[in-house]
C-alpha cells in the first residue's frame, strides 16, 4: 500500500485529469436522462399473477384504471347541472392520450343500456345518451332505468343518489402519467364547485401526483445537502473539510446519473431517494478520509504527505466498506421487479465508482489545496493540545471516558442491553406487514387530496380495488355453456361470503336480471334457468343484444375466456392475503368447470398480490445474503471468521430493530421501503470496518488490547460520531417531504445509521474485549 500510495501521488495530475474527463462525459449523458415512471417496471414480470395481468389487460382491462366520483353536497345527482357535468367529463376522457375508449363507463355512455320487454318486443335504449334529461318526465324515466337495474344502482349511482361513478382505463404502453394527471386535474378544476366534489383515484392519478411532487422532493434533498454542509463546518471549522466531501458527492451523482442514462434507464421519481443515498455514501467515505487527513497533517505538517498517508492506511478498509455497500445495493435486485433491478445495477456501479471518487479523488484534491495560515494554526493547536475548544469539547471527554469504561466493566452492560434489544426487536419485527397499510396510498400523506378522494370512493362506491379471476376455456364457445355459467355462479356465491369482498360481478351475475327483464320485470323470473340449453341461450342473447364493447369486461370475443371481478374492500395486506387464500382454498376442491380452469389473477388487487408475494420472498433472502456478504467481506479483510461475526452482529441487531419499528408504527414493506434493509446494512458496516482497521493500526504500534481500543475510540470514534450525526441530521429533514414514504425512509435510515454508530462505538469494542479474537492477539 505504501508503494501504491506513492505511485498515485507521483501521478496525481494524470489521475485527476482522467477523473475530470470521465466526469465531463457522464455530465453530457445526464442531458439525455429521462425522469418518468413506467408501470411495467413496477411489476415483477416473472410472477404468475403478473403474467396473467399482461395477458388479459388488453381484453378485460389492466391496473391502470381511474375512478371519478361526482358527488353533490345538497340534493341528489338527478338534476340537469350535475348530469351535464357527468356527460362533459365522460366526453373529455375520450380526448386524453392513451385512453381505452371502449372501457369508459358512466351513465352517460351509449354502452350503458336499459333492456325492456314489452308485449314480446325487446326495447333497448341508452341510460342517458346522447343528451341529459330536459324535463321532469325524462328525469323520472332516467331514475326508473337506474333504480330498477342492479347493474347501475349501487355500482354507478350510489344508494343515497348523491354520487355517480365514472370509470376509465388506459393502455399501459402509451400512457403518460404526467399528461393524464394534468388532464384529470384540469377536468376537476373545471367541474368542481360549491355543490360538487370531484373525487379522482386510481394508479395513473396516484403516479401523476408522485411526479407532480418531484420538485418538492428535490427541494428537500437540496435542504438536506445544505444542512450537511453546515454540520461539516460546525464540526471541522474548515472550508476544505466542508467543500471536499460535498464535491465528491456531487461528482458521484454525475457519474451515477450519467451511467443510468448511458444504459438507457429512466429515473423513476419513486426511486429518487436511493441515488441520493449513494451520493451520501460517497460523502461519508470522503469524510472518513477528511478526518484522518487532518490528523495526519498534524503529525507531518505537509499536505502532500498527509494525503499519501491516508491512501496508505485507509484505502483497504475503505475498499472493503465500499464492496459491502455495493453488495447491499446489488442484493436489492433479488426482488425481480424491473425498477429495483435497474436501480440496483446502476447504483452498484455507482457504489464501485466510490472507490475512485472517495478513496482516490479525495486525497488527490486535498493534496492540491494549499494550507492556509488558519488551517496550520488549528493543526498546531490540536497537536500541542493548547486549544481552549479542545478542552471543552464534550465529544473528547465522552470518548475518553467511554474508552476507559468499556474494557473495564462496561462491556458486560453493553452486551446485556444488546441481547435485550435483540429479543424485543425480533418479537416486534415478526409483526411487520408486507404491503400498504392504507386503503389509499402509503406513499402520500393520509390527508393528501388523493387519499381523501380514495377514501370517499372506497367507502361510498367500492369499485376502486378490483381483483380479476379468469376462467380459461380450452376451446371457443366455452363460457356461454350452461355448465360453465353454473360453476361461475357457484364460485361467486362462495366469494360473496368473504367479509372483505364487497360484491362480485361476471357475465353470469347479469343473467337473472336479464331473464327477469325478458318477462316484463316479473320478479319470479329473477333466477338462473334450470336447463343448461335455456341458460346458454339467455347468455348468448344478453351478449348479442349489446353494442360492441358492452360486455368486454366480462367475456372475450371468442367466448373462450371470462372475467370474474371481485370488488374488495381495500388492497391492504390483510384483505389481499385473506381473499387470495380464500380463493385458493376453493380451487383445491374445484379446479374449474369441465374443459376449463380458473387462473389467478389480475386487476389492481391481483397486481398488488403479485408484488406482495415477490417482496415477501425476496426480503428473507436479501437479509440472509446481505448479512452473509458483510460477514464474508469482513472475514477476508481481517483474515478472521471472528472479525466478520463481530462486525455483522451489530448490523443484524440494528436491522431487526428497524423492522420492529416498521411493525410498531404500521410502515408496510413495499417496493419503496424494501431497499432500506440491504442499503442500511451496506451503509452501516462502514463504521465498524474503519474502527477495526484503526484498532489493527494501534495494535501494530505495540499497544495492548485495552490501550488499542482506547486509542481507536478517541480517534476513529470521533470521526464516527461526526459522520453519523451529520448524515442523521440531514436525513431527519426528510420528514418535511411531500411524500410520506420519503419521510419514513429518512426516519428509518436515520435510526439505522444511529444504531450502527452505537454498534461500532459500543458493541464492537465490547465484543472484542470479551471474545479477544486471535487476529488481534497475533499482532505484535
Amino acid at each position: 500500500m505504501k508503494r501504491f500510495a506513492e505511485f498515485v501521488m507521483q501521478r496525481r495530475l494524470l489521475f485527476l485529469s482522467l477523473i475530470l474527463l470521465v466526469t465531463i462525459l457522464f455530465a453530457y449523458q445526464i442531458t439525455k436522462l429521462q425522469v418518468y415512471t413506467s408501470f411495467n417496471d413496477l411489476l415483477p414480470q416473472s410472477h404468475p399473477y403478473i403474467k396473467v395481468h399482461n395477458k388479459i389487460r388488453h381484453i378485460f382491462g389492466g391496473a391502470n384504471q381511474v375512478l371519478i366520483m361526482v358527488q353533490v353536497r345538497k340534493g341528489d345527482i338527478f338534476n340537469t347541472k350535475t348530469l351535464e357535468k357527468v356527460k362533459w367529463i365522460t366526453r373529455e376522457l375520450e380526448k386524453i392520450p392513451g385512453v381505452d375508449p371502449y372501457k369508459i363507463r358512466s351513465i352517460a355512455v351509449s354502452k350503458m343500456k336499459d333492456f325492456k320487454f314489452r308485449e314480446g318486443t325487446m326495447l333497448i335504449s341508452p341510460i342517458m345518451f346522447p343528451d341529459v334529461p330536459k324535463n321532469e318526465k325524462e328525469m323520472e324515466e332516467l331514475k326508473d332505468k337506474i333504480y330498477s337495474n342492479p347493474r347501475y344502482y349501487g355500482p354507478y349511482v350510489s344508494y343515497d343518489s348523491k354520487k355517480t361513478l365514472i370509470l376509465v382505463d388506459f393502455f399501459e404502453e402509451s400512457i403518460d402519467y404526467s399528461v393524464v394527471f394534468n388532464k384529470l386535474s384540469s377536468i376537476r378544476e373545471h367541474t368542481e364547485d360549491d355543490n360538487h366534489i370531484i373525487n379522482i383515484a386510481g394508479e395513473p392519478m396516484h403516479l401523476g401526483y408522485i411526479k407532480y411532487h418531484t420538485g418538492q422532493v428535490l427541494m428537500v434533498l437540496a435542504v438536506t445537502v445544505l444542512a450537511i454542509i453546515i454540520m461539516l463546518y460546525v464540526y471541522y471549522r474548515s472550508k476544505r473539510a466542508m467543500f471536499v466531501p460535498i464535491m465528491c458527492a456531487g461528482t458521484s451523482a454525475i457519474w451515477g446519473l450519467g451511467f443510468m442514462s448511458l444504459m438507457g434507464y429512466n429515473l423513476d421519481p419513486l426511486m429518487l431517494v436511493l441515488p441520493f443515498l449513494i451520493s451520501l455514501m460517497t460523502a461519508r467515505h470522503s469524510m472518513q478520509f477528511m478526518s484522518r487527513y487532518m490528523e495526519e497533517f498534524e503529525i507531518t505538517g505537509d499536505i502532500k504527505q498527509a494525503s499519501q498517508n491516508i491512501i496508505e492506511t485507509m484505502f483497504i478498509p475503505g475498499l472493503t466498506s465500499i464492496v459491502t455497500d455495493a453488495l447491499g445495493i446489488a442484493l436489492v435486485a433479488i426482488a425481480t421487479i424491473p425498477v429495483l433491478m435497474k436501480i440496483a445495477f446502476a447504483c452498484t456501479f455507482w457504489s464501485i465508482a466510490t472507490v475512485i471518487l472517495s478513496l482516490l479523488f479525495t486525497p488527490l484534491v486535498l493534496s492540491y489545496i494549499p494550507e492556509s495560515k488558519r488551517f496550520i494554526e488549528q493543526a498546531q493547536q490540536r497537536k500541542n493540545n493548547e486549544s481552549p475548544e479542545r478542552k471543552l469539547d464534550y465529544r473528547d471527554k465522552f470518548l475518553q471516558r467511554l474508552g476507559k469504561w468499556i474494557p473495564a466493566r462496561g462491556r458486560w452492560y453493553i452486551i446485556s442491553c444488546a441481547l435485550i434489544l435483540s429479543v424485543v426487536s425480533i418479537y416486534y419485527a415478526n409483526q411487520i406487514i408486507i404491503g400498504d397499510f392504507m386503503p389509499g396510498s402509503s406513499i402520500l400523506w393520509p390527508f393528501h387530496r388523493y387519499n381523501k378522494d380514495a377514501f370517499r370512493i372506497t367507502f361510498s362506491m367500492p369499485l376502486l380495488n378490483p381483483l380479476y379471476i379468469i376462467i380459461e376455456g380450452e376451446t371457443g364457445n366455452f363460457i356461454t355453456k350452461g355448465s360453465t355459467l353454473r360453476e361461475m355462479d357457484k364460485f361467486q356465491r362462495y366469494l360473496a361470503k368473504h367479509d372483505r369482498v364487497m360484491f362480485v360481478n361476471s357475465i353470469a351475475s347479469n343473467l337473472p336480471a336479464f331473464l327477469m327483464t325478458s318477462f316484463e320485470d316479473d320478479p319470479q323470473w329473477c333466477h338462473m334457468p334450470k336447463e343448461d340449453q335455456v341458460l346458454s341461450f339467455a347468455c348468448r342473447r344478453l351478449v348479442y343484444a349489446g353494442e360492441p364493447g358492452t360486455w368486454d369486461r366480462y367475456i372475450d370475443m371468442e367466448d373462450k375466456n371470462a372475467n370474474i371481478i371481485i370488488y374488495c374492500r381495500d388492497k391492504m395486506p390483510k384483505t389481499v392475503e385473506s381473499i387470495i387464500d380464500y380463493i385458493k382454498a376453493y380451487l383445491k376442491e374445484t379446479p374449474g368447470p369441465p374443459g376449463g380452469k380458473y387462473v389467478l389473477a389480475g386487476g389492481a388487487v391481483g397486481v398488488q398480490a403479485g408484488i406482495r408475494e415477490t417482496i415477501a420472498d425476496a426480503q428473507i433472502w436479501n437479509l440472509i445474503f446481505a448479512l452473509g456478504g458483510v460477514w464474508l467481506c469482513c472475514a477476508l479483510e481481517f483474515k478472521s471468521v471472528t472479525a466478520g461475526l463481530i462486525l455483522t452482529i451489530p448490523l443484524a441487531i440494528s436491522n431487526f430493530f428497524t423492522f420492529a419499528l416498521m411493525g410498531a408504527y404500521h410502515i408496510g414493506l413495499t417496493t419503496n421501503t424494501y431497499p432500506v434493509s440491504s442499503v442500511g446494512i451496506g451503509l452501516g458496516v462502514d463504521y465498524g470496518i474503519y474502527f477495526v482497521g484503526r484498532l489493527v493500526e494501534e495494535k501494530k504500534r505495540g499497544r495492548n488490547l485495552s490501550a488499542a481500543i482506547y486509542e481507536a475510540i478517541i480517534t476513529n470514534g470521533k470521526s464516527i460520531i461526526q459522520i453519523a450525526t451529520t448524515l442523521t441530521m440531514g436525513l431527519v429533514l426528510w420528514v418535511f417531504s411531500a411524500l410520506k414514504f420519503q419521510a419514513e425512509m429518512g426516519v428509518l435510515l436515520a435510526i439505522l445509521l444511529t444504531l450502527n454508530m452505537f454498534g461500532a462505538l459500543l458493541l464492537v469494542p465490547s465484543l472484542i474485549c470479551v471474545i479477544k479474537p486471535k487476529f488481534l492477539e497475533k499482532i505484535k
